[in-house]
């Protein structure tokens, strides 16, 4: 794990605050609905365009969706709607499978992961073993290793073993597929333990 730690160290340098998902099982499409985009209206971005027009859109964050092997990759630049269990739930229904991970620019990190509509993980990667209420803590945390100062680096690493997907450096700054998308509190706006794993 270490190893796969070390090939991650670039993202510790990378001006880049992101929700990386992973969906096995499902289509682009039905992962753009769920994050509550329009699929038919896509345009190509980079990851600091998509924040940019997010800026300048307040109430709505930007997404970029797109097929990678036989996973869809859904990545937010400054967005956490990949972090909602609920969004979780509801991408992994049936027999698909969700995975992210996150870290914003105030330094919080979350893991998000579901099955077939439920969550088996919703946890802060800095507090595996603090029995947080609310937090859904699975047995593999443990094994991490997640320290401080390789955080991103660590996230992207659990990513890959859990998924089977790298991370490619490439899609920080190539033009993907880009969706506007609610803020999550607003498309979820009346849902019962939209947050609650």
């Amino acid at each position: 794990m270490h190893q796969l730690i070390d090939a991650y160290d670039w993202i510790e340098h990378q001006d880049v605050v992101l929700t990386f998902a992973v969906i096995q099982d499902s289509t682009t499409e039905d992962v753009v609905y769920v994050y509550g985009g329009d699929p038919a209206r896509s345009q190509l971005m980079t990851t600091i365009e998509a924040e940019d027009a997010a800026l300048d859109d307040p109430g709505f964050f930007y997404i970029q969706v797109f097929e990678h092997q036989e996973h869809i990759i859904a990545l937010e630049n400054n967005g956490w709607s990949g972090t909602v269990p609920e969004i979780a739930r509801r991408a992994s229904a049936g027999d698909s499978t969700f995975f992210s991970v996150h870290w914003n620019v105030n330094g919080l990190f979350r893991v998000t992961a579901a099955e077939g509509g439920k969550v088996t993980a919703s946890f802060d990667p800095m507090r595996v073993d603090a029995d947080d209420p609310g937090d859904l803590v699975p047995r593999w945390a443990a094994d991490g290793p997640f320290e401080i100062g390789k955080l991103r680096a660590a996230s992207l690493a659990v990513a890959e073993r859990r998924t089977g997907v790298a991370f490619d450096q490439a899609w920080t700054v190539a033009k993907l597929p880009t969706y506007r998308i609610p803020d999550p509190d607003v498309l979820l706006e009346g849902v019962e333990s939209a947050r609650t794993p």
